[in-house]
């Protein structure tokens, strides 16, 4: 037996130019991204074992993505491309299904990229990058 879960019901909010989440509209995928160490060497002329040391210095918030069904002109796509104009980051906040109803991830994005598909034989789509920048909080949904 499993305890999987699908991604079903997730969700992916970001700020407008007021400051006020907007949920993004039919969302098909959703990527969070990984916070990394940065490292810096700390190698010496006694370091054991002639081998090379090294220590954590600042993290890294990384880079992230949502793809949704591209509509063009809709409120979505409007406030995706409001954002990508601006210099400044945004609010965002993540909500993906949990083993005890959801999860939430917040903090500050950047978002760097919107590009859409049109394929001749599909729907239309339109992928997101996203550069997360600071901390971000992860906390069960309300």
């Amino acid at each position: 037996m499993t305890d999987a879960l699908t991604g079903y019901g997730s969700e992916f909010w970001l700020a407008d130019e007021t400051d006020t989440l907007q949920e993004m509209g039919e969302m098909i995928a959703l990527e969070p991204g990984s916070e990394e160490w940065g490292t810096t060497e700390a190698t010496h002329f006694k370091s054991p074992d002639r081998r090379r040391e090294y220590i954590k210095t600042l993290i890294e918030s990384g880079q992230g993505s949502f793809q949704l069904n591209w509509l063009p002109g809709s409120e979505t796509d409007q406030r995706i491309s409001n954002a990508h104009a601006d210099e400044g980051s945004r609010r965002f906040k993540m909500v993906v299904p949990s083993t005890t109803g959801t999860w939430e991830i917040s903090g500050s994005v950047n978002v760097l990229s919107r590009t859409p598909t049109i394929p001749l034989d599909d729907r239309m789509t339109c992928q997101v990058t996203l550069q997360f920048t600071g901390g971000r909080n992860e906390e069960a949904g309300a």
